[in-house]
């Protein structure tokens, strides 16, 4: 059984994502650590090391993004492009849940590719769902560094006219799994000095390795504290979890649309399994799906 200690300290270390508000400095600070969140990302899509690193880095940014949203409000961020790994894609919520997945095109020579080409030329997508819009508010922007975390800085500054500093960093074991995973994101907002600005950026340049405080057992929160040189409140701290809404039933509930004919089709071809292109959920239909679903199309044929 855990010690009351153990416990706390499994609390203090788990994955979660920090809002802070230095205090009459109008500058925000976002962190996050999600190491066991694209561990599982990594281990569900069994991807190698560069698609698992960027698809860390861009989940770790998702999350961030979406913490200064409301509720069950989310943001979805897609990298399309023409580099080895031409599409990354993440969506998180506000309440904590992010999930994703990368397509690489080939096999990647890492002595023959250089980092730019992993990604390409290509078009970053951040898409927003919120409240009290009926359709997603979308901001679109190319690929200019095919660095990840540039591209969203510049997204920020450019889109939606907020300064933004962002470091996203993944560290790799021996065998290509990730050990560490985290964030920091540092933006201007309106009233905010160009003085206390240069100090922020000054310590954040000058911060060790995110996976390295990681490594050393450091909260986001501190991390927070080593950048921002001033007071901040503590606007939110939310746990982080890869999580799909995923599942057969909502499957089934989907292939109830399709042609009675294409059912069938499925059927006799022995098309049975489905596969959550987010998480990789494998759900198995099963001779009685099929005659459920067959009963239910055939009857919205007729």
């Amino acid at each position: 059984m855990k010690s009351n200690e153990e416990i706390k300290r499994e609390i203090r270390l788990r994955d979660r994502v920090i809002r802070v508000l230095a205090k009459d400095k109008q500058i925000r600070a976002i962190a996050i650590k999600n190491t066991v969140a694209v561990k599982t990302a990594q281990n569900n899509h069994q991807l190698g090391f560069v698609p698992a690193t960027l698809l860390a880095k861009l989940l770790s940014a998702a999350s961030m993004i979406a913490s200064t949203l409301k509720g069950e409000e989310r943001v979805v961020l897609e990298m399309n492009s023409n580099g080895f790994v031409p599409k990354l894609f993440a969506e998180a919520l506000r309440v904590g849940e992010v999930r994703g997945y990368a397509v690489q095109s080939k096999d990647i020579n890492i002595e023959e590719v250089k980092n730019s080409d992993f990604i390409g030329l290509g078009l970053l997508t951040v898409s927003k769902v919120l409240y009290n819009k009926a359709e997603p508010t979308n901001g679109i922007i190319e690929i200019v560094k095919g660095d990840i975390a540039t591209d969203i800085a510049y997204y920020f500054t450019q889109s939606e006219q907020i300064p933004t500093s962002l470091i996203l960093d993944v560290a790799l074991d021996e065998n290509g799994l990730i050990s560490h995973s985290g964030g920091i994101m540092i933006q201007a907002l309106p009233g905010a000095t160009e003085e206390d600005l240069a100090m922020v950026v000054d310590n954040l340049q000058n911060l060790d390795r995110l996976s390295e405080l990681l490594k050393q057992g450091k909260t986001p929160e501190e991390i927070i504290a080593e950048v921002l040189p001033f007071e901040y409140t503590l606007l939110d701290s939310t746990q982080v979890d890869f999580f799909c809404r995923c599942s057969k039933d909502k499957y089934m509930n989907s292939l109830v649309t399709f042609p009675h004919k294409m059912i069938v089709e499925m059927e006799e071809n022995n098309e049975n399994e489905l596969v959550c292109q987010y998480c990789n959920a494998h759900y198995n239909l099963e001779k009685e799906d099929f005659e459920k679903l067959k009963e239910i199309t055939l009857a919205k044929s007729n």
